[in-house]
């Protein structure tokens, strides 16, 4: 017998033609005809279970009325993402721009890095190899940091903050121009999708404080991925990957892709679900620091990127949303003996080693966000992903991986 390998409702519509026909009108006669009709249930049964729909990602319309939207997100809350519409976000503009800045002379691009000598500020451009989630991995991705514009003379308040690192000439440049404004109403698409998920939600948070203070820190990162065979002289013999699995340390994170795909979390059977990369959606993906402050009531998924195929290119923006510097974990959240377990064991089987703020389901490591200000774990964290760079020796990989 052959199962069908389709996921759709109608399982056992898909399964009628590959099961074993019952001779004389369906009539059983004989032992052989049993054995038959026995057959067909078992493998119409197995067939309802392959055939079960993969678990999609919920669509917000911030346009909607709170009521429409409890539901999805709702959904989202428990998978860890939305897709996001209503935003008012000019995602062409923004992507076209970022093509034009990896378009720019690798020179140009490399005089543009941070080289100012503070481990953790991410700022400017990062090469290919520059980085990595976990050290055993090549993320063949290019990609260039920046965020609020701080005055170029004016003193830093704290690690995550400073000024950006444009390459240089690009003063007037329209895709500089393009990606300063989209940074500001990516920021403000994110509070607002913050603020209705808190409020449909009924969280056991200041849905207004959620990213109050972080308006300076937070960034914008955006990637160019290659197909596998490109770039092949770099870290030959190494596993290569567009992002390797983890999570997002924040608030939430809002992304905006081009057609190509790639953007994966595991549900919590432990199979990864695509994100469709639909014209005019954006992505949200809900952090680590969320899930513990929100006592479980949001998930933090566990994604990856995979690599574009043969004679593709990926660009994606990505906005890493922060609290303030100073944010600490209350303390009755971080103790909180009914906090759920961050992952299933499905999801923790499946991904095997990922990137991770702290381990949720252990207590004395939730009460570091209790006892240490977010944006010094973050520094050290960044830290972290900066020295899996190639050719680096790993820095701390236990404390990375979960």
């Amino acid at each position: 017998l052959r199962l069908p390998t389709c996921r759709r409702p109608g399982a056992l519509l898909c399964a009628l033609p590959h099961l074993p026909k019952i001779p004389n009108g369906g009539m059983i006669r004989s032992r052989r005809e049993l054995i038959a009709a026995t057959s067909i249930f078992a493998v119409a049964a197995l067939a309802a279970l392959c055939c079960q729909p993969r678990p999609s990602v919920p669509l917000v319309d911030l346009r909607a009325p709170a009521s429409v939207q409890r539901e999805a997100w709702a959904a989202g809350a428990a998978l860890g993402a939305v897709r996001l519409v209503g935003h008012d976000l000019d995602i062409a503009a923004a992507l076209n721009a970022s093509r034009s800045l990896f378009a720019l002379p690798e020179p140009t691009k490399l005089a543009a890095g941070s080289l100012d000598g503070r481990p953790g500020f991410q700022r400017g451009y990062l090469a290919i190899g520059g980085e990595s989630g976990l050290a055993a991995n090549l993320e063949l991705k290019e990609g260039f940091c920046y965020g609020y514009e701080w005055p170029a003379n004016a003193p830093v308040e704290n690690g995550l903050c400073g000024p950006n690192l444009w390459p240089e000439g690009s003063e007037g440049a329209p895709w500089r121009a393009e990606l300063t404004h989209y940074f500001h109403a990516a920021a403000g698409a994110m509070q607002r999708a913050t603020a209705h998920m808190a409020e449909a939600l009924l969280l056991p948070v200041d849905a207004a404080s959620l990213l109050r203070g972080g308006e300076r820190i937070s960034i914008m990162r955006l990637f160019h991925y290659f197909s596998a065979a490109e770039h092949a002289h770099i870290a030959p013999g190494k596993p290569r990957t567009g992002s390797s699995a983890h999570t997002d340390w924040h608030v939430a994170t809002l992304i905006a892709q081009d057609g190509t795909g790639g953007l994966q979390l595991l549900g919590a059977d432990g199979a990864w679900v695509g994100v469709p990369p639909l014209a005019g959606e954006v992505v949200v993906l809900l952090g680590d620091y969320l899930h513990l402050l929100s006592r479980g009531a949001t998930h933090s998924p566990i994604h990856r990127v995979l690599l574009p195929p043969e004679r593709r290119h990926r660009y994606s923006l990505t906005l890493f949303g922060y609290p303030s510097f100073d944010a600490t974990l209350p303390a009755e959240a971080a103790a909180a003996a009914e906090l759920p377990p961050s992952h299933t064991r499905a999801q923790l089987a499946a991904a095997g080693a990922f990137n991770t703020l702290v381990n949720g389901s252990d207590p004395q490591a939730r009460l570091r966000l209790a006892e240490e200000a977010f944006g010094d774990l973050v520094l050290d964290k960044w830290r972290g992903v900066a020295a899996n760079r190639v050719g680096s020796r790993s820095y701390r990989a236990g404390s990375d991986a979960v």
